[in-house]
């Protein structure tokens, strides 16, 4: 965007109706909902933005790519115009501004552009003396964005769930990927290995995550709490897809993991703040 671009856009920003939230808390969210949009693919079309939906109390975070979701709640201060409306922030926009969460003071105004009540592609925010504007949505419908309740599984009815702190398992999948990236790997195990397949078996108390080196299958124990389950259960997934859903929460935060019966359908993981992130299991025949 050129300097008089921006100096137009500055010019009309409306701060008259502006949503406040907490910038530590907002921008930790919204770094944690970009990882799902931030990276386009080469290889399948890719939403690039965040749908945020404006209720009377919280800025409801959301985005997906097709293979995960990822949604948040914040707190927030809105006036009442504001309220049932929806904008985008462009993914990278928002990972490059969460970045640095502390570094925005408290508070953060966020000042996004309506016409008769079509959202206009802009979006002002404001903190820390600076102000940041994304206009990479210019003139986009925010209509026709993925029902994200529809698609995602029920959550009351999960055949199998269990509970586990994200430290018991985020190291795990990290040592998979050093193995996953071993040098030393034959041509043939290189070209197969990018699919980073990883499977979850839970079976009576037990959770374990396997992982296959083409000499034998590898098993990590996971500690977990709270398992339901009726007989052995068995899932693949790609092992990046859970590792950037996890990557930056607490490691004390306790996350609880629903599958349905099907392994072939998407599986949840919920937070202790109402956030939910989904990942789309893998076929292998």
């Amino acid at each position: 965007m050129n300097t008089q671009a921006l100096l137009d856009n500055v010019a009309t920003i409306n701060k008259d109706n502006g949503i406040f939230v907490n910038a530590k808390e907002f921008l930790k969210e919204l770094r944690q909902v970009a990882t799902a949009v931030a990276k386009p693919s080469d290889h399948r079309p890719n939403l690039t933005f965040v749908h945020v939906r404006v209720t009377e109390n919280n800025l409801i975070l959301e985005a997906t790519d097709s293979h995960v979701l990822e949604r948040a709640n914040v707190a927030a201060s809105i006036p009442d115009e504001l309220v049932g409306k929806e904008f985008l922030i462009d993914g990278k926009f928002a990972k490059n501004l969460s970045k640095t969460p502390t570094k925005y003071g408290k508070t953060l105004g966020v000042y996004p552009q309506f016409n008769d009540g079509k959202y206009k592609g802009i979006i002002s925010i404001v903190g820390g003396g600076e102000e940041f504007i994304d206009d990479s949505r210019e003139n986009i419908s925010v209509f026709g964005y993925p029902d994200l309740v529809r698609v995602t599984p029920y959550l009351n009815d999960a055949t199998v769930k269990f509970d586990v702190q994200q430290k018991e398992i985020f190291p795990v999948l990290k040592e998979i990927v050093k193995i996953v990236n071993k040098p030393g790997l034959t041509e043939e195990f290189k070209e197969v290995k990018k699919t980073e397949v990883v499977a979850l078996l839970v079976k009576d108390n037990v959770v374990k995550l396997r992982y296959s080196n083409w000499e034998k299958d590898l098993e990590f124990p996971i500690a977990v709490t709270n398992i339901v389950v009726n007989d052995e259960f068995e899932i693949n997934f790609n092992e990046k897809k859970i590792k950037q859903r996890l990557q930056h929460l607490s490691s004390r935060e306790n996350l609880t993991f629903r599958f349905n019966k099907n392994a072939y359908r998407p599986f949840t993981i919920s937070r202790e703040n109402g956030g939910l992130g989904l990942v789309c299991p893998i076929r292998l025949y």
